[in-house]
């Protein structure tokens, strides 16, 4: 029996079929593809290498069937997107991105797959230098990250004049490009893209584009699995402990903590998110208008192209660290101006780009558009750029409704507090939510949903195995914190009756931690 090879890992394709079509698009010039080669692969696609006689280099880009995150139909649609996104850009742009030689969005072709044929980014991915560590520190300077981000600024400005007059995604029809259902990821990730009442574009305002986000968020949190999010209990993050023993200590507690009656996917903890979900709604109407004095309102092509993952992965440079392309494009949609001029969290979209390169990124964006226009333009223009230094809460909110973190209630607290003209405070907010008629019936709506104390009792024993005392501390912090009650009519009993709502945060998992050291350190002092 013949051995399967490496090159088929996610796919049967036919190799001859796919080099004969390369080698036409080069005008005769001969190419292999190696069966020997294992295929690269990332949550959405799957690459191998296409190598030319004279040393050239293409890669084909292929789908990955049954994705956890997207459906195969989605996938394969990102795909047809990404390359009409690339063209686009190639032909509107000096922006660095692939060129796109070849593509098919579905498996009826000679090659018998849904792919990409395109160029292979030159230089390397910025990764290894960005997060590398060497003896005095980073390998890289702060000169140099500034260099990158303010390069970011200038490709930022480009994608800022290619305009659409509606928000959504790109895709050829005949010899056009046209701007059909949105891609965003806050749309399409965790099986959003199943949700049958979430609106898909293309929208014409900006107000439908933010509706339609939220809509697929709330959604989301009352019918799919929230996974590691519960919003009263933000994951322990390493940054706030001294070491990681601590921090892994920390995450302990929260595990066992959560697992006590199943929070995270429980009707309390769901209808937290409704709650949150719904004050976007607000949240956005008393925003959106601070931002208009920026933009020109009677514009007509408002919408603009938005790389939503300008991650250290996607960013290849040279030695010099120059960027000389950036790749992955999926997911790339016409989105409202505020939404492009979030500068790009680096190492990973989903960070928060230090404040000592801001001002490179701004720098970058403001030299670019001087470059761009002649003088008498420079005024209107300029207002994007002031944008980018007041736009902090357009990224909480793409954080947030993406769920995108391992904190969501301090996004939202942090947006709360720079976007809310009331004087309330957000947990006060929360508490005058949580004994609303609204609120309660829908928290006994979703009660059906709840695992059943079966499934409940499982997931306790497999968080805490035999360790009594964690079963212990997670139930009288779940009794303490009245976890299970705040949806209750209010009555005059509880311990939390008159104060705030309870956060598991890090002042929690210290206390605890030290509380169990000082018993230890107690238990060994009676001993000896």
């Amino acid at each position: 029996m013949q051995e399967r090879a490496n090159i088929f890992q996610y796919a049967e394709f036919d190799i001859d079929a796919l080099c004969q079509i390369a080698s036409s698009l080069r005008d005769g010039q001969k190419c292999s593809c190696d069966p020997g080669q294992i295929p690269k692969s990332g949550s959405f696609n799957w690459v191998v290498n296409i190598l030319f006689d004279d040393g050239v280099e293409w890669v084909l880009r292929s789908p990955r069937n049954g994705s956890e995150i997207v459906s195969d139909d989605t996938n394969i649609s990102l795909l047809a997107s990404e390359a009409a996104t690339l063209k686009y850009i190639k032909a509107h742009s000096s922006i660095p991105v692939p060129e796109v030689f070849a593509y098919q969005d579905s498996d009826d072709n000679d090659v018998g797959i849904p792919y990409i044929l395109m160029s292979k980014a030159s230089g390397s991915a910025l990764q290894p230098a960005w997060l590398s560590l060497g003896s005095t520190g980073s390998c890289m300077s702060q000169e140099q990250r500034a260099r990158i981000v303010a390069q970011l600024g200038a490709i930022t400005w480009q994608l800022s004049r290619l305009r659409f007059c509606q928000a959504g995604s790109l895709f050829e029809e005949g010899n056009e490009v046209k701007v059909k259902k949105c891609l965003s990821r806050g749309l399409l990730v965790d099986k959003r893209d199943i949700l049958e009442d979430v609106p898909r574009g293309p929208f014409d305002t900006d107000i439908q584009y933010y509706e339609a986000h939220i809509s697929a968020f709330l959604e989301h949190v009352k019918y799919l699995p929230l996974a590691h999010h519960c919003f009263f209990a933000p994951i322990p993050a390493r940054g706030e402990y001294d070491d990681q023993a601590d921090h892994l200590a920390a995450v302990d507690f929260w595990n066992n903590f959560v697992a006590v009656k199943s929070k995270i996917d429980g009707s309390h903890n769901k209808t937290d998110y409704v709650i949150a979900g719904e004050a976007l709604l607000s949240l956005l109407a008393e925003w959106t208008p601070r931002l208009s004095g920026y933009f020109a309102s009677e514009e007509k092509d408002r919408f603009v192209l938005h790389h939503p993952d300008l991650s250290v992965d996607n960013i290849y440079v040279d030695e010099e660290f120059n960027i000389t392309c950036i790749i992955d494009w999926a997911f790339c949609s016409a989105v409202p101006l505020p939404m492009l001029l979030i500068p790009p969290g680096l190492p990973q979209a989903r960070d928060e780009l230090g404040e000592s390169l801001f001002p490179a990124f701004e720098a970058g964006f403001r030299n670019a558009l001087e470059e761009s226009l002649p003088e008498e333009a420079l005024d209107a223009e300029y207002r994007l750029s002031w944008v980018v230094s007041r736009n902090r809460p357009m990224w909480l909110f793409a954080r947030f409704i993406n769920l995108d973190s391992e904190a969501d209630f301090y996004l939202f607290e942090a947006l709360w507090d720079a976007v809310a003209t009331c004087n309330q405070d957000v947990l006060d907010f929360f508490r005058s939510m949580h004994a609303s008629d609204k609120y309660r019936l829908l928290q006994v709506e979703l009660l059906d949903e709840d695992p059943t104390a079966e499934e409940m009792a499982r997931k306790e024993r497999r968080s805490h195995g035999n360790d009594v005392q964690a079963l212990a501390i997670s139930r009288k912090l779940t009794m303490v914190s009245e976890w299970a009650s705040r949806y209750s009519k209010p009555c005059d009993r509880g311990i939390r009756r008159n104060g705030s709502i309870f956060v598991a945060d890090k002042k929690l998992w210290k206390w605890i931690d030290c509380c169990l050291k000082s018993s230890v350190a107690a238990g060994e002092a009676e001993s000896k």
